[in-house]
């Protein structure tokens, strides 16, 4: 494979601990079931213990981030980011890394930029840093390549999830078994503590390398995508009497990548299940701890018609410098 690429570069500002969380070795989002533990109980400690460490929390730092293209040493990081989506499944996550890594010309890993001019930096710190996947963003055909059995394991997983539901069920169902759809997989994972900003010029990658690709002899002219999204509903209000540290109003559902609230939005057919036996909760204790015991997790599935995507991504950017302004 050829050497990594640089692609794009953004500076956005993120929460401080928890880059150091995964810089510590937290690469996987999910925390193991004694840490958890040890995390409510130290909850219930002194309201000065709390203060500090939420205002820990809430400290902010600039991060310049790039894109570049997967190589072979961004295998564990595509698989854990990867592994928070499905969760407990039968699907071979390995196998669809290989295939992200593999594909040609289409697809980009999010790392830390770091000036190679920067003397003061720790080597080996250095080294673990350019290492690190913070997030990944590619598209594959699961029409063209029908036949790779990890397709057909997430496409089964996807119809076993909505069994419940038989109506949504065989409407997704009809979808993926349209001759004439060709349909995209569209996997946009990142480290939660990773801003929405990065979305636009990640996704506006994505689309002129589908260009490229097709110009080269590649199939990626989608008539729709679909996509997994992480998403998570209200289940309890806040304990009567009980302090608030954070002072961000609780929301009834929220994404936790931002902008997959405008594809479902656009969407042609969504659907959401939950996975909350599937020992998700350290997805939430990572974004903000006092959440954990108010909102369940959940997977929606949302698929698009694929000219839907330029409008999302307008409406994305619109949102975001509003937000900025």
């Amino acid at each position: 494979m050829a050497t990594s690429k640089k692609k794009t570069r953004v500076d956005l500002e993120i929460d401080e601990t928890l880059e150091k969380s995964y810089k510590n070795g937290d690469d996987c989002i999910e925390m193991d079931d004694d840490e958890g533990a040890a995390h409510s109980s130290s909850s219930e400690g002194s309201d000065m213990e709390d203060d500090d460490s939420e205002m820990e929390v809430t400290e902010k730092v600039n991060v310049e981030f790039e894109a570049r293209n997967p190589e072979e040493a961004d295998f564990h990081g595509i698989r854990q980011l990867l592994l928070q989506l499905f969760l407990k499944s039968n699907i071979d996550i390995s196998a669809i890394t290989d295939w992200i890594l593999t594909q040609r010309y289409v697809g980009s890993v999010i790392k830390q930029y770091l000036d190679d001019g920067d003397d003061d930096e720790d080597e080996s710190s250095m080294e673990e840093d350019v290492n690190q996947v913070y997030g990944v963003i590619t598209c594959l055909n699961i029409t063209k390549y029908k036949d790779k059995p990890c397709t057909d394991q997430i496409k089964k997983h996807l119809l076993q999830k909505l069994a419940n539901s038989k109506s949504s069920a065989n409407q997704l169902q009809a979808i993926l078994e349209n001759p004439s759809n060709n349909i995209g997989w569209l996997i946009n994972e990142r480290f939660v503590n990773i801003p929405a900003q990065i979305a636009v010029p990640s996704f506006q990658s994505i689309r002129q390398e589908m260009n490229t690709a097709n110009q080269k002899g590649e199939d990626y002219h989608c008539s729709h995508y679909i996509m997994v999204a992480k998403k998570f509903r209200m289940k309890t209000l806040p304990k009567p009497g009980k302090k608030r540290i954070s002072k961000k109003p609780l929301e009834s559902e929220i994404y936790s990548n931002g902008e997959e609230e405008f594809f479902a939005e656009a969407a042609e057919f969504r659907a959401t299940f939950t996975v909350a036996e599937e020992r998700d909760s350290g997805v939430v204790q990572q974004w903000d701890s006092e959440l954990e015991d108010q909102y369940e997790p959940l997977r929606e599935i949302i698929v698009i018609k694929a000219n839907e995507l330029e409008n999302i991504m307008i409406k994305v950017e619109n949102v975001l410098s509003q937000t900025n302004s």
